[in-house]
């Protein structure tokens, strides 16, 4: 599950347990999340929480401000003291990470896209960082997914909307992987994304795409 962290009431408190402490007395995975704090403070309160968690994910400004850090590099390395996985995403720069538990480091760059509305990138990058986490992927494959899936939703407007299908990731992954272009990016994305042939060979059958919004008009209502 995704949590943001400002959003529940403190977690490990064995008086008034949250939904978040029961469902991971369940086994279940807590990957979290936080929202930048508008009165400055970035109480280090926030931070004794993750040792309820098993995965970290706030961009670069949140990161530094929370570890009271310099660089992006530096605050990866404070938040991984304090949780397992340890996720920084920096924007144009990329997303960088820690698995305590496998003990990698990776680093992977942003992909040159036309970013036209960003909302929502954040849930999208982290939904694919859950599903490569579940599915037992190296820390690389599973940045390098995560930075893909917000890659292509930023394309879009919508929010959720915009969130990609396997179909979506499927389609982008063959036009690449069979693209004449020989240019050093396209080299390096073909090896980088080289993993997915083993997910996505061919388009999954019933694999979705993108939802389409859909708007209703006063002729298409019956008057009651």
């Amino acid at each position: 599950m995704i949590v943001d962290l400002g959003d529940v009431d403190t977690l490990g408190d064995p008086d008034h347990p949250t939904w978040v402490d029961l469902a991971r007395k369940e086994d279940a995975l807590v990957f979290a999340d936080v929202g930048w704090d508008g009165s400055g403070a970035w109480s280090m309160s926030v931070l004794d929480q993750l040792e309820y968690c098993d995965a970290f994910l706030p961009n670069a400004g949140e990161a530094m401000a929370y570890t009271r850090t310099e660089t992006a590099q530096d605050a990866l390395y404070a938040l991984a003291d304090r949780v397992p996985l340890a996720v920084v995403t920096n924007g144009g720069e990329g997303a960088l990470a820690i698995d305590a538990n496998t003990g990698e480091e990776a680093r992977v760059p942003a992909l040159r896209v036309p970013a036209l509305d960003p909302t929502g990138a954040g849930d999208v990058f982290g939904a694919g960082l859950v599903v490569g986490t579940l599915a037992g992927w190296p820390l690389d494959h599973r940045l390098a997914f995560s930075t893909l899936c917000s890659a292509l939703a930023v394309q879009q407007f919508g929010g959720s909307l915009a969130a990609p299908g396997w179909g979506d990731i499927a389609d982008w992954w063959h036009e690449l992987r069979d693209s004449p272009d020989k240019s050093s990016y396209s080299r390096s994305l073909r090896s980088r994304y080289a993993f997915l042939d083993e997910i996505v060979p061919t388009v999954p059958v019933g694999a979705v795409r993108r939802a389409a919004a859909t708007i209703a008009r006063n002729a298409d209502v019956t008057p009651i």
